[in-house]
């Protein structure tokens, strides 16, 4: 598949998304989420944790949809009000076909019937045990080869604990022993 199809096809989705769907997602984070749904490695579901208004969500959904792969399980409590302005916003996007809501807690797995998973991206709780449990309940579904993604590694607010949980991870073996920066994420492949 061409890197090319792919930069064209986040760059007629980018400037509509980004001044339309609020959210923390930036141009290099959202092309990186969009490439690995268009043409990531592996075969299974993709997973988010973490939805807010949408704007990752519709990244991941139009570049899988684009070349017809895998349906996206956009795993959100949406305690903060954020369902109806999600649910709008993927339907104006042309992607509600293409997403499934689970309004669950993020380390729900028997909420997701997808057995393998071959795309993670962990942007939910930023604290050290919600990351961790989120790992923990996931990676055993991530299909070897799979990528997962986190948001906020380099994070240095108050309470949070991504790359404690992400380093741990790394350590484990589990997954490669480097991590690939891209923007605000980081990436890994489960080995």
């Amino acid at each position: 598949m061409s890197g090319l199809a792919t930069a064209a096809g986040f760059a007629r989705l980018w400037p509509r998304l980004r001044l339309t769907v609020p959210g923390w997602t930036g141009t290099l984070e959202g092309r990186s989420l969009y490439s690995f749904a268009r043409d990531g490695p592996g075969e299974g579901a993709i997973v988010e944790i973490g939805s807010a208004s949408g704007r990752s969500t519709i990244c991941l959904a139009r570049g899988s949809k684009a070349v017809l792969r895998e349906h996206v399980y956009a795993v959100d409590l949406h305690i903060r009000d954020t369902l109806d302005a999600f649910e709008r916003n993927v339907r104006r996007f042309g992607v509600d076909d293409w997403v499934v809501t689970v309004v669950a807690p993020s380390d729900s797995v028997v909420d997701v019937p997808a057995e393998r998973v071959r795309l993670l991206f962990v942007d939910g709780s930023h604290t050290y045990e919600r990351v961790r449990g989120d790992i923990e309940a996931w990676l055993p579904r991530i299909v070897p080869g799979g990528v997962l993604v986190f948001d906020d590694y380099f994070g240095t607010k108050r309470g949070w604990g991504v790359r404690q949980a992400v380093d741990e991870l790394v350590a484990s073996g589990a997954v490669r022993s480097s991590l690939v920066r891209v923007g605000t994420h980081v990436w890994t492949i489960k080995l």
